[in-house]
């Protein structure tokens, strides 16, 4: 289980919508994601909000008597955020966060092809340069 600062993270039941203003795009820090202007505004339109962690993908509040909860940040989101960190301008602008839907785990396939036929190769995974950290790289799990 995904634990930060020693609590567990669990997925918002709701979506939420926050405003990005003008006075949290001047506040936020390009490349942190606890003082970006998302998470300012985190902080200002969720109730009992106590600290925000925004990354490209992923929306973590602290919320007073819940704890960590986990949100997704649409793709639209993400492009003012890339924009932002690199020096660019964050448009305020309304962000629909959605909770992170559950996802069964696939069962691995044996080896060999059901299809017979070859295998096409994997396309590389893109990355992002010149952002901010992963969600991943910044607060690791811990074990219990």
């Amino acid at each position: 289980m995904r634990k930060i600062d020693g609590e567990s993270v669990t997925n918002a039941s709701r979506p939420v919508r926050i405003k990005v203003t003008d006075r949290d795009v001047k506040r936020g820090v390009p490349k942190n994601p606890n003082a970006c202007a998302i998470a300012l505004a985190c902080l200002r339109d969720i109730p009992g909000a106590t600290a925000a962690k925004v990354h490209m993908s992923t929306c973590f509040v602290n919320i007073a008597k819940k704890g960590w909860q986990r949100w997704q940040v649409p793709e639209y989101a993400t492009r003012e955020i890339v924009a932002f960190d690199r020096g660019g301008k964050f448009v305020p602008c309304e962000v629909d966060l959605r909770p992170v839907p559950l996802i069964e785990k696939k069962q691995r396939r044996r080896s060999g092809s059901s299809s017979g036929g070859p295998r096409r190769p994997r396309r590389p995974r893109h990355v992002t340069l010149d952002v901010r950290e992963d969600a991943m790289r910044n607060d690791p799990p811990t074990e219990e």
